[in-house]
């Protein structure tokens, strides 16, 4: 059986908030939705759990929440879970599930940061792993480092920017620790840590060294000073202008906030505005189509009358004819057999009868009629009043939603002077850490340093990148490219050119193959891994360039690389492997349909009205929990 972790929930609980818990299956879990969200938060708050020391995002919707639950299955431990607090600090181990606030048991406490004197995060679940204990050099000097789990961070999460940058999926960037992550990858790969390398540095080379640092470290403060001297402002003066630029900010935040509640109140009420005049419209109609049902019945009974008039008329001129000497032979009234007189009687009866009945219900039909035409009327003032009030929320609209824009306009020039800013400031920080250095070099002893040899060998690499390749084949990446691995840059290449040197969103997805790639590579060695892997975004070159104008148009190769079908084979391929790992991936657009049943999806709509809004509730709205 594979010795992993599979993360069970990440719950967030307060004493007067209502717990909010995701969920997560082992295999594929996939959390999309639109932007601002909770996707990115997610992750930042598993690496937090995971006994990252930077706080968690400061956000709106975490106010009132004091900590946050981790559940977890860990190999010989079980099911346990992890209390940390919203600020930091230690933590505490519960044995079971709780995503709700756990009872008054017993527990453990763990600190966050490693120590070998103390239990911690790392040393319980690395040593659970099968990682605990274990070393890998961190310099030339032959100084180390322990493995923790903030150490493998890299290998277990890939946020937004890491996943689409051009250096190697192994490196942070920063030269200080490039050698302790070659040879964490090396690890990793083959099991073999450095707990045997003894740091012993000869004093001949330990001097060239020096001097040589020496003067590089000279050479970069010239140049350093040479850049500084060009921006022409005083330090202070950079100081003071990234307080006020970041004060600044923080204004057009709150003024950007105002004015897009505003737009969305106004919003809502035209939306219910243009409803109800929708139902008053169809009301009116209904009574215009009534009335003039109504006036063709009117139309019946004035015709019924004229002739019911008429009927009892003739009977009136033939009974005053029945009472005169017979225009025919004379004979007198006393002497004339009138059988049909009576017949006459009651038809001139009937017909006034009839009559009488037609002009009730005429009477009737007429106060029907202006009732209608009444509530006809009401409806046309109604219809009038809204249409007025939506030409007035269309006219607020008109001045709220450039004044929005504007102030968006604004806060990116802002980040811009920003970033200039800082990027000045750190030229000062640099020239500080550089001069430290240098009086470090010159006041050091002379001393010799031992020939290391960092990161994997050529053979391994070859193994390693055979294990990419299988990768891209499952998740049909286009064209048969030749995968190797260059061990200058610590990266992949394909068909002999470097994974940097492709659009974002093919970086991104080589990126996810390669880590993918060491899960796989060594669950088949048999070697220790931590067996989950979250990745932010993974399909980028699937990206609307409209929707997501941050990450700009789509280059040549990703256009190409969106025109197929990898899409669905990457998700394919996850769901695949569910009972050896656990993949989180975060993205802005949803999965294949019909693979949804073989993936735990979670969607994060933005809207309070529409299933999870977030990751966490927004101010005033429900808990969040699926």
């Amino acid at each position: 059986m594979i010795a992993r972790l599979i993360f069970r929930h990440l719950s967030f609980i307060g004493t007067a908030k209502p717990v909010s818990t995701l969920w997560f299956a082992d295999g594929p879990n996939v959390i999309y939705g639109a932007s601002n969200t909770g996707k990115s938060f997610t992750l930042a708050a598993l690496q937090f759990m995971l006994g990252k020391s930077t706080p968690l995002p400061v956000i709106e919707q975490l106010d009132g929440y004091e900590a946050v639950l981790l559940g977890l299955d860990v190999p010989s431990l079980g099911p346990i879970t992890l209390y940390r607090g919203i600020q930091g600090a230690g933590f505490r181990l519960y044995e079971g599930l709780h995503h709700e606030p756990p009872p008054a048991g017993p527990f453990r406490v763990l600190d966050a940061e490693y120590d070998a004197r103390t239990e911690n995060i790392t040393s319980v679940l690395l040593g659970a792993l099968g990682l605990g204990g274990k070393f890998v050099v961190k310099n030339e000097n032959g100084e180390k480092n322990s493995v923790t789990l903030r150490s493998l961070d890299p290998f277990i999460f890939v946020d937004e920017g890491s996943i689409i940058d051009a250096r190697s999926p192994i490196l942070s960037g920063q030269y200080t620790s490039a050698t302790a992550e070659k040879n964490l990858f090396r690890l990793l790969l083959t099991g073999r840590d450095d707990s045997a390398i003894v740091a012993v540095i000869p004093p001949k080379i330990r001097k060239a060294r020096q001097e040589g640092q020496k003067e590089l470290l000279e050479e970069w403060i010239a140049a350093l000073d040479a850049q500084i001297d060009a921006i022409g402002v005083p330090r202070e003066q950079l100081d003071d202008q990234s307080k006020r630029i970041d004060a600044s900010l923080i204004t057009i935040q709150g003024d950007l906030a105002k004015r897009q509640r505003r737009i969305d109140e106004v919003t809502r009420e035209r939306r219910r505005m243009v409803d109800e005049a929708d139902r008053v419209t169809a009301q009116a109609r209904e009574i215009e189509l009534t009335l003039a049902r109504f006036a063709r019945l009117m139309e019946v009974y004035e015709s019924d009358v004229e002739r019911l008039e008429a009927l009892e008329q003739g009977g009136h001129l033939l009974l005053a004819r029945l009472d005169r000497p017979c225009p025919l032979c004379g004979a007198e009234v006393d002497h004339q057999h009138h059988h049909g007189r009576q017949d006459v009687e009651r038809s001139r009866v009937a017909a006034r009868v009839e009559i009488a009945r037609i002009d009730r219900e005429r009477r009737d039909l007429v106060a029907t009629m202006n009732g209608l035409e009444a509530d006809f009327a009401i409806n046309l003032a109604t219809s009038e009043r809204l249409r007025r009030r939506m030409a007035a929320a269309e006219r607020i609209l008109g001045v709220l939603r450039p004044e929005e824009s504007g102030l968006r306009d604004e806060y990116e020039q802002r980040i811009e002077a920003r970033d200039t800013v800082r990027e000045r400031l750190k030229l000062f920080e640099e020239r500080d850490r550089l001069a430290v250095q240098l009086s470090q070099v010159t006041t050091a002893s002379p001393a010799a340093k031992p020939k290391l040899t960092v990161g994997i060998d050529g053979p391994t690499g070859h193994e390693f990148a055979s294990k990419v390749s299988e990768v891209l084949q499952a998740w049909k990446f286009p064209g048969n490219a030749t995968v190797s691995f260059d061990s200058h840059t610590q990266d992949i290449r394909l068909d002999g050119k470097e994974r940097g040197a492709n659009g974002k969103g093919v970086r991104a997805i080589l990126h996810s193959a390669f880590k993918v790639a060491v899960l796989l590579y060594c669950q088949d060695k048999g070697l220790p891994h931590p067996g989950v892997l979250a990745l932010d975004t993974p399909l980028l070159t699937y990206r609307e360039p409209i929707r997501v104008p941050r990450h700009g148009a789509l280059a040549a190769d990703e256009k190409e690389l969106a025109a197929t079908t990898l899409y669905e084979h990457f998700y394919l391929h996850l769901a695949s492997l569910s009972g050896r790992a656990q993949f989180i991936i975060l993205e802005n657009s949803d999965p294949p349909s019909d693979l949804v049943d073989r993936l735990s999806v979670q969607t994060f709509t933005g809207d309070l009205a529409d299933g999870r809004s977030g990751l966490l509730p927004s101010a005033g709205g429900s808990p969040t929990a699926s």
